[in-house]
């Protein structure tokens, strides 16, 4: 995913929600420089925003079954980074089932547009 930079960009997390299992957590984390750091977790007791640098700059739908997609708003170039979100879901019989995907985002800056895209001021032939 590429966001721009002062932007928001939505880093994809979907599933299709079945009968018999329920969300127990969902937790977003990100890797930058070898090291990783919990972004984000909703569990019972609600949604947590563990890193600061992110706090008021990312949400997560709610009361949208099956999007766990996190929306990153103000991109900082330092968002770069690869972000994984873990779900765990807890079956009838109370095995608990973890799906864990990682997706890369790039922050640029937007380039302005190139002068040699304008048209010329005159079109018409002498």
């Amino acid at each position: 995913v590429t966001g721009t930079w002062m932007g928001s960009t939505t880093v994809p997390c979907t599933y299709v929600p079945s009968e018999g299992f329920t969300e127990q957590t969902l937790s977003w984390s990100v890797e930058r420089d070898s090291s990783i750091s919990t972004i984000f977790r909703r569990d019972d007791s609600g949604d947590h925003i563990l890193l600061s640098k992110f706090r008021g700059r990312v949400s997560i739908p709610k009361q949208s079954p099956g999007n766990a997609s996190l929306l990153i708003e103000n991109l900082e170039m330092p968002d770069s980074g690869h972000y994984t979100c873990q779900v765990i879901w807890r079956s009838t019989d109370n095995s608990l089932i973890t799906r864990v995907v990682t997706t890369t985002l790039k922050v640029v800056k937007d380039n302005p547009p190139s002068s040699s895209w304008e048209l010329p001021s005159s079109l018409h032939h002498p």
